[in-house]
């Protein structure tokens, strides 16, 4: 399968909410939900790989700082 990774202009959004959760856990929480919710609400016409993407655009921020963040300390 193939992920959409960096499709829509959410992408940047995504990317900010995974380095904010690095400072602050509830940044997490808040996405997850969001993304149940946007899956439950588009009632599955946004497929399993926008999904998953969103995920990884996600960890994608939450990584990055993370290393620079190692990096620095």
């Amino acid at each position: 399968m193939m992920l959409n990774v960096f499709d829509d202009k959410l992408s940047l959004m995504h990317i900010v909410v995974g380095v904010l959760s690095f400072f602050n856990q509830i940044f997490f929480v808040i996405f997850v939900f969001y993304e149940i919710g946007e899956h439950i609400y588009l009632d599955g016409k946004e497929k399993e790989a926008n999904f998953l993407g969103d995920f990884v655009e996600f960890l994608f921020g939450l990584g990055a700082v993370a290393l620079i963040w190692r990096m620095i300390l």
